[in-house]
């Protein structure tokens, strides 16, 4: 599987045209406020950059790679998947964007670490920012790597040297221009990935087997593929299972804090995230990419991984040029994550640690320096890291799983809960976290996900010990509690 020279071409161009934008937004930076335009894109995305970049960073390499081969193999159903996600970003655009917003244009917060700070305390901040920080850098060398592997093939690479040239661009346009080049690029990389698969892939695809309704007729017709036409074979636990994995996630991404703090105001935060749920993820997006893994079943019947449906239908349906402009947004998908992950890690090390622990008198100009020297040394450390020692980065990946559970019930308490201390939230995370990742490491005994156990003991933390003490000097109660 390899493209045609001129679809090389198209590949080059558009890598090409990323650097190019990411320098033009470095040069538009106001001088004296580049930390905060490099960190917070000036708080003035409009509701098409909040919205857009919201949506890829969301979507990226995974979600774009993995629901091509859950069409493949579960059929449309598999949809819902992305429907949960979608459900999830609209719940959070509601609940938690307007009151993020309130705060980070109020006291200029620009972290995680910054929101966990102003409600209870220093400490919470910190350990709130180490855990979050290091949970989305553990993603970055993963997005890249998943991504080449799977583009290496059709653009006639090694997987190496496509790891190499993606790392590098991602690391380019960010260190130059920072938040406002990612959420900027993002945008383009999402109407490239909608363009290239949802309105030029599908359509090609569903023409070359004689329409939707043919699609669904053949794959009936086939007793093992007629469950694949039917948009209930996801049984209700599983569904279950995708909300509670998916839905904790929209309230403590980093990617998502950023997109709502950089918005220009309320109303954009709050719709540009709505917005990204209803309607890209859930309906375009969701079906666009799950008739991809059907198509395949036509297209290349003897496909051995589920995966790698969506590259087989466009190096095997698509004409010379066409491919070009598919592959790059395959990639795409995969930039815009991985930029907004290592955004979001770089915000958090310069912001968090550097200027808070080590250089508290920090200049703007000594900021910067750090924000762009972070962007490239995190960034090659995350790919490198991954690419050369895989297991090293599993065990690295549990720090999402520590995160992830230990973050979701102290944020919810930090935006709702009046009553919540200091100190329930510090050890929330802590217990809640260390619990999850325990229970990882031995295995997921019972079959149930390490997530899920932090999740409970995690709750259990942040009520019972908030309930047996009292709030500390340091803490804001009125920082959400007049809302409440």
């Amino acid at each position: 599987m390899q493209l045609h020279a001129l679809d090389m071409v198209v590949v080059a161009l558009y890598f090409i045209s990323l650097i190019s934008i990411g320098y033009f937004i470095m040069k538009q930076a106001q001088k004296g406020k580049e930390n905060e335009s490099f960190l917070a894109a000036d708080r003035n995305m409009g509701l098409i950059r909040t919205a857009g970049s919201a949506a890829a960073t969301d979507l990226g390499g995974g979600f774009s790679i993995a629901m091509g081969g859950l069409g493949f193999s579960i059929g449309i159903s598999g949809s819902w998947l992305i429907g949960v996600s979608g459900l999830s970003a609209v719940l959070a655009a509601l609940l938690m964007a307007p009151k993020i917003k309130r705060w980070s244009d109020k006291v200029k917060g620009l972290t995680t670490g910054d929101l966990f700070e102003s409600r209870f305390d220093k400490k919470t901040g910190l350990v709130a920012a180490l855990l979050i920080g290091l949970a989305w850098w553990t993603f970055v060398g993963g997005q890249v790597i998943a991504g080449a592997k799977l583009v290496a093939g059709t653009i006639g690479l090694d997987v190496t040297t496509t790891i190499i040239i993606a790392g590098i661009i991602i690391l380019a346009y960010t260190a130059m221009g920072g938040l406002k080049a990612v959420m900027t690029l993002d945008v383009y990389q999402l109407v490239v990935l909608f363009v290239g698969v949802v309105f030029v892939l599908v359509p090609m695809g569903l023409k070359h087997v004689g329409g939707y309704g043919s699609l669904m007729e053949q794959l009936a017709a086939n007793p093992e593929t007629v469950t694949l036409t039917r948009w209930g074979a996801v049984d209700m636990k599983t569904a279950v299972g995708w909300f509670l994995s998916i839905f904790p996630v929209w309230f403590i991404s980093i990617a998502t804090f950023q997109r709502v703090i950089a918005a220009k105001d309320e109303n954009t935060a709050k719709w540009g995230i709505f917005l990204t749920g209803f309607p890209i993820e859930w309906p375009l997006f969701a079906i666009g990419m799950t008739l991809v893994g059907l198509l395949a079943h036509l297209v290349a019947p003897g496909l051995s991984d589920p995966e790698l449906a969506t590259p087989t239908m466009i190096v095997t349906i698509l004409p010379i040029g066409l491919s070009g402009l598919v592959v790059a947004a395959y990639m795409a998908a995969v930039l815009s994550t991985a930029d907004s992950c290592l955004m979001g890690s770089v915000a958090i090390f310069t912001n968090d640690i550097y200027r808070k622990l080590l250089n508290p008198e920090a200049s703007d100009k000594q900021l910067m320096k750090v924000n762009r020297l972070a962007v490239v040394i995190m960034g090659a450390f995350a790919i490198g890291l991954a690419y050369k020692i895989p297991r090293v980065i599993d065990l690295v990946m549990y720090a999402y799983t520590f995160g992830a559970a230990g973050l979701f019930f102290p944020m919810l308490a930090l935006l709702f809960w009046p009553r919540a201390t200091a100190t329930g939230a510090f050890w929330s995370i802590l217990l809640g976290g260390g619990s999850a990742l325990i229970w990882s490491l031995m295995g997921d005994p019972g079959g149930f996900s390490g997530s899920y156990i932090g999740w409970a003991v995690s709750f259990v933390a942040i009520v019972a010990i908030s309930l047996a003490t009292g709030h500390s000097p340091e803490e804001n109660l009125a920082l959400f509690g007049a809302e409440s």
